[in-house]
């Protein structure tokens, strides 16, 4: 039985279930991540984080991003409406909310996530790994935001690679 985290479930959905301040959290992000990755504001250095260069040489990357257009901003967009679709949705008992999501629902629950802590990550000045080796800071609420964030990538990519334990 799944008490809190994400479980794939045996008709190939995934099921999340959280506390209901982490749900409120997750419905907050929506709101703050789409200015910045529709380009309407800049954090840091998110642009270049959220959309690196695809190729060394400036001409084939010119070439590359007239081909994709604003494509790949309308899929982080895209991603960014199901998780806040999915959040809106689901069921709450005793202080834990539950949602089931389609394998296509949670796949862009983590691409939401993963551009979350993108972002998060470019307002803390985060530039490498190695800066999590502590944990976070408990005296920043962003740097707890950011950690719990990677707690739920890594449930996600883990129920999508099938191998999260039953619980």
């Amino acid at each position: 039985m799944l008490t809190h985290g994400v479980r794939r479930l045996p008709d190939g959905g995934f099921r999340v279930r959280l506390a209901t301040r982490e749900r409120e959290l997750l419905r907050s992000l929506p709101t703050q991540l789409r200015p910045v990755l529709s380009g309407e504001q800049q954090v840091g250095d998110s642009g270049q984080r959220l959309f690196p260069a695809a190729y060394d040489d400036p001409a084939d990357e010119t070439e590359y991003r007239g081909l994709v257009g604003d494509s790949l901003t309308q899929e982080r967009l895209a991603a960014l409406d199901r998780l806040s679709r999915g959040v809106a949705a689901g069921s709450t008992r005793r202080l834990l909310w539950t949602v089931d999501l389609d394998a296509d629902s949670a796949a862009a629950w983590l691409s939401a996530v993963n551009d979350a802590r993108l972002i998060l990550g470019c307002t803390l000045g985060i530039t490498q790994e190695s800066a999590w080796d502590s944990g976070p800071d408990p005296d920043d609420p962003t740097s707890v935001v950011i950690f719990w964030l990677g707690w739920l990538q890594e449930e996600l990519v883990a129920a999508l690679m099938g191998t999260l334990p039953d619980r």
